[in-house]
Formats: C-alpha cells, structure tokens, sequence
C-alpha cells in the first residue's frame, strides 16, 4: 500500500470525514420502519412551531461539532397515530453552535419567535433575523446574569420560559447545580488537572473510603425576572424559589416547569431531579408568583413515573394535538422522549422514544462500535456502546455489498439489560456527573467455544466479559464477569475499547489494552478470567507508545486488531480524540505543524517480536481521516466476503462512515 510522509501533506481546510464518506453501503433497511431519533449526546430538545406550518417541529441541540454542540430541526411526518411521533433525518440549523439550554422566546413580532439559550459567557438572547416561516439567528446579545448567577461556581442545568409573575413578560426558571467548594483541591490547581484516574486506578477526588473529599453539590431552583422590553429580553436573578417551605430538599440536576399538567387552565410547578420521579406542586388560587403547595408524586402504572437517570433538559408542549402538554427530554446518548399525559391529572404514561425516518446509520451519541457475524449468516452485525453504559446489537438484514440493518435492540447479559456501572470513581468529574458507563465493547471468541463474545471497557476502567453461551445462530450473553491481573481487577484508562488477538502466538487470545500510564501494552491471556501481567509494545527503536491523553483526555481510546496490512501478522487500529492527536507526531517521529492536520485514527503495523510501526492514516488524496469529535472506533470488516479489509469507523455522534480500502494510504 502507498504511504504519505506526514512532513509534506500539502496544507488544506479542515474536513470531517463522518460528513463526507464514500458511497454508504452500510444503512438502515428501510422497511425496518423508523429508528429513534438523535444524533449526538446530551439532547436537548425544544418544540417550536418552526417552519409556521402550525406543526410540533422539534429544534434538538446535541453534543458533536467544531463548537463542542450542534442544532438540527426534524419535522412531524404524516402518521395516523398520534401518540406516535415520527419526524423527518432532520436539517442542520447555523447560528446555534456551542448553545445549551436552548429555548423559544414568543416575541409578537412578524418573525413570531427568538431564542434565549446559554452559552461559555453566561445567558444570551438570539433575535430572529429570517422571516416568518424561515427562521434565522446570527445574533447573540447578553440578556443579564453571567454563568454563575452570581452565586459563585455552578452549573446551569435547565431553563424554562413562563410568565412567573404574570406581568405579561416572559420569564425564566433556573434550575441549578451549586458548587461552591465542591472540587477538593486548592483554587491554584487547574480545573483540567482534577479529574481523572490515579496511578492505582482511583479517582483523586475521593477518600479510600469512596467520599468525596469536597463539598456536597446542592440543587438549586431561581426566578430570573424579565425586566426587558417586549421582544428585548433583559433579566435578572429575583429568588430562589426552592427556599419555600412547601419545597422539600431538591435532588441534583433539578428541572422545574411550569404548566397545567393533565389540561386545564390551573397553574402549576413540576420539578423533576436526579431522584428521577416527577412531582407536581399545586398552586394555592392560581397565584401568580405561584403560592405552592405539598407535591403529589404523577404514577404510571402501579409505580411512580421514573425518568432515565441520564436524561438531560425537560421541556413541555402539546406535541400530539390532545391540547394537553406532554414531557419533552433528551437523553445522554443522544435520544429524546415524550411523557404523555395518563387519564386523570395524577397520572402519566410510560416515556415512548420520538422517532424519525432516516436511512443513515444513527446509532446514538458517544458511539463505540464493533462488528462481527454475531448469527452465522455470513454478514457483519453491529454491537455498540453507549454513553450511558448500555449496548445495542444491530442486526445486518443484507449481505456483502449491501448492508441493510435493522433497528438496535437492547443487548442482554444473564437475562436482564446489560449496563456499565462506572462507580464513583468513574465519574470524572464527581458526585454531579450523572453516572455514565460509556461502554466499549470488542467482540471476540475469548473463551475459546466457537462463538464471538463481548469484551466491554467503561468509564471505571475494568474490562468485562460476557461470555456467549447461545448457539452459533442465536447469541445469549452470560452475566458479565471482571477479567483479573495478578489476583486483583484489570483496571485500564477510563473508555477504553481494548483488543484481543494471538499476539504472542501462542494460539489462543491475548488481552491488548493501555495500563494505567496510557502505555499500549499485551496481557497475556492465562484462563478464561484472569491475564497475566502487561507487557508495552514498542516501536523499532524500542520506545513504549503512548496513547494516552492528559487528564480529562486520560484514556478514551479505542483498539482493534486484525490483518489489515495483509503481511499475514495482526495489526492494531487506534481511534483517538481529536484533542488527543498530540501524541500522533511523537509516535510517527515528524514534527507536529498544525494539530488539525493530523487523523484521528492510527495504523500500527505490526513488525513482528512485539513491534510495531506506527502510520497516520490519510485519504488517497493526502488529507487526513477525521471521524468524530471526542472519539471513534475503527474497524477492519471484510465488507465484498472477498478477503479483503475495508475501514468501518463509528463516529462519537451517532454516525457510521465505510471507506473502501483503495480510498486510503498510510
């Protein structure tokens, strides 16, 4: 295959590839009907009438992009059951880059609606500048208190717009997570440097008995009174609403809404926290500021409503047309939800998924994916990860050349959902983190019976097995099991998607993944559960690779390992970050010129005696492979069944790209 010097890659414009991949042959079939709609992580969902068609559009914003956060439109298609909602793959919007908390701002003018949102610097207002039936927002103006509140270190978890006071302005409720004193450390360290696993796979946040050494966050709710003009917003902090009796402590990322839950003209607060029910507070005559009373608990079911442990912003709007509001709330893998009203004012319906027709791979955010013939039809199924610790198996309806899939189902492991548990000391950034596993699953035959299991790294930094006791047809997973070092658990980087191949030779797996100091290192394989102790991989002038980032980047990488050069030895593909391309020049031995001309996905070429060489990977016209913002996982997959790799690689957005070998040098 042909190489590229990294020194003399003529210099050209930035390009992500997750946009712009060769000719998809890898989708989703389009008579599988719709897919849950999201691409991204962290949605945050708004419903505004966008188009002025009198439609529910759906403007979601979602982690992803050049700025951190990026904004698509979907709009409802046609459906003959409206408690089913089904919208369009959705139209990227500019203007909106890098913004949380998004939300419509009615302004009584021709263009009907501006935005209110949050971002770096604090609240900001977007006047609409299209026209009415094609909104535009170009213009960010402050619109009153900074990112803090002037309450000191926090983070802003929700924004609602009603009119609190009923003084026909548009105001603001704020839910809010305090952190004053909550990092354990001295202001004079840097935030980046307080987060991430020590040298014994611990977090430094914590003590040896697992508490946190700062302070405990606390759940805050404020009114931001609107002391603007109509249609120039202004506002300012007014009070904190959770200091009313009637209020009982709140839990963390609190979201409080104001509407009339179930229909009717009363005026209500429901808050929602990380305790996951809903609780619906009267108010006392329909005051307005409200006078609110004790909550009663909305059931669904013989239960308590429970919204996911990761969602993220709540909203509500009719979206069905039943002129009764429903709950609107996006998810950490990127999906967003519909909480429909129950027959009395006390009751709920069970969270449905919105869905949206697409034939494009969307898989969900923080995507770590791996591929294998998980039914022995001779097709590449998919199983992915995702940020909440959960895999999906994606099964492939086509065959080669034509890779049509059917919607991800929920993997089990012993029978129930499987799903990583970080542990507090996965949490990067504490106690406030919500708790996410980010699972990175690679499939392999480990246990040596003829049917591909799962290997799964996470957020903790141990790696499970799940060992596949069904037939060669039908794949069941047993409970996961932690693979063990020297009689203690393997611990690794956090987010680590690790390999396993023969490496040594020796015919049966071996365990490749990074150790605690982010070097690329081999654990031999001794027993089904247990490796052996690691040893680092080098390159020819013997010097350890690392892969690893620093601090916050710690880990969040990705391995495979096959034949990809086709010199008959296993060679390994790494999926960086793109803030992690700092190591690619170090490891290749060029200088480093500008960041942005470096991949995001590694070639080490396996030289034999626990060498390698490592090479950038590049498109055939020299410009670098750029898949994802926070990660990717790449694959080799023999997509024509003529023995010849390929390059699957699975975007942290959600996104899939395929590029056929010829369309690659390194």
């Amino acid at each position: 295959m042909s190489t590229v010097d990294l020194d003399v890659v003529d210099r050209e414009p930035f390009r992500d590839r997750s946009e712009t991949a060769s000719t998809p042959r890898f989708v989703f079939d389009p008579t599988a009907g719709p897919t849950p709609l999201g691409l991204g992580w962290d949605a945050e969902a708004v419903v505004v009438d966008w188009f002025d068609t009198g439609a529910a559009d759906l403007l979601v914003t979602a982690g992803g992009g050049r700025c951190g956060r990026s904004a698509r439109v979907y709009r409802p298609l046609e459906t003959s059951d409206r408690s089913r909602l089904i919208y369009d793959a959705g139209a990227p919007v500019d203007g909106l880059d890098g913004l949380r908390c998004v939300s419509s701002l009615p302004n009584g003018g021709a263009t009907r609606f501006d935005l209110v949102a949050l971002d770096d610097e604090g609240l900001v207002w977007l006047p609409n500048e299209g026209d009415r039936s094609r909104p535009s927002f170009g213009t960010r103006r402050g619109a009153g208190p900074g990112s803090d509140l002037g309450i000191g270190p926090c983070r802003i978890v929700q924004l609602f717009v009603v009119d609190w006071d009923g003084d026909g302005l548009l105001d603001l409720l704020v839910g809010v997570d305090d952190l004053n004193a909550y990092w354990p450390v001295p202001e004079t360290v840097p935030a980046s440097q307080r987060f991430g696993l020590n040298q014994k796979g611990g977090h430094p946040g914590y003590d040896r008995n697992g508490l946190w050494r700062g302070r405990a966050p606390l759940a805050r709710v404020f009114w931001l009174r609107n002391v603007g003009q109509p249609g120039t917003p202004t506002f300012v902090v007014e009070a904190e609403i959770n200091q009313s009796a009637a209020l009982p402590d709140l839990g963390l990322h609190p979201a409080a809404l104001a509407l009339s839950w179930g229909g009717g003209s009363s005026f209500e607060l429901l808050i929602t926290d990380n305790e996951q029910t809903v609780r619906v507070h009267r108010n006392f005559g329909g005051q307005r500021p409200p006078v609110v009373m004790e909550p009663r608990v909305l059931q669904c079911g013989h239960g308590p409503l429970l919204l996911p442990d990761d969602r993220t912003t709540v909203q509500a709007a009719d979206i069905d047309g039943d002129r009764k509001p429903e709950l609107i709330f996006g998810t950490a893998d990127g999906r967003v939800f519909a909480v429909h009203a129950g027959t009395t004012r006390n009751e709920a319906k069970t969270p449905w998924p919105i869905l949206h027709q697409t034939e494009e791979l969307r898989l969900g955010g923080r995507l770590v994916l791996a591929a294998a013939d998980l039914d022995a039809d001779g097709d590449i199924d998919l199983i992915h990860g995702d940020a909440a610790g959960r895999l999906h198996l994606t099964q492939d309806l086509g065959g080669p050349g034509d890779h049509r899939y059917a919607a991800p189902v929920t993997l089990e492991a012993g029978g129930v959902p499987f799903r990583v548990d970080p542990g507090p000391d996965g949490m990067r950034d504490g106690p406030v983190a919500p708790r996410l596993g980010y699972a990175c699953p690679a499939v392999a035959d480990w246990t040596g019976n003829g049917r591909p299991d799962v290997l799964v790294g996470g957020a903790g930094g141990e790696v499970l097995l799940l060992r596949n006791d069904g037939s060669a047809q039908s794949p069941r997973f047993g409970h996961p099991a932690l693979l063990r070092c020297q009689g203690s658990p393997l611990i690794t980087p956090p987010r680590v998607r690790p390999a396993a191949a023969d490496w040594l030779g020796t015919g049966q797996l071996d365990l490749i993944a990074l150790d605690l100091q982010g070097f690329l290192c081999v654990y031999p394989r001794v027993d089904a559960f247990d490796v052996g102790p690691p040893a680092p991989l080098v390159d020819r002038l013997g010097r350890v690779l690392r892969l690893d980032g620093a601090f916050g980047q710690s880990g969040q990488c990705t391995l495979w390992a096959g034949p990809w050069t086709g010199a008959g030895r296993i060679d390994l593909l790494v999926g960086l970050p793109r803030g992690n391309r700092h190591v690619i020049p170090a490891l290749c031995g060029v200088p480093l010129r500008a960041h942005d001309e470096l991949p995001t996905v590694l070639l080490l070429e396996n030289a034999g005696q626990g060498v390698v060489v490592p090479r950038a990977l590049r498109l055939a016209d020299g410009s670098p492979l750029v898949i994802g913002e926070e990660g990717c996982s790449p694959i080799g997959v023999d997509e024509s069944g003529d023995g010849e790799l390929s390059l699957l690689v699975g975007s942290d957005d959600g996104r899939v790209s395929y590029f056929r070998r010829d369309e690659l040098i390194w």
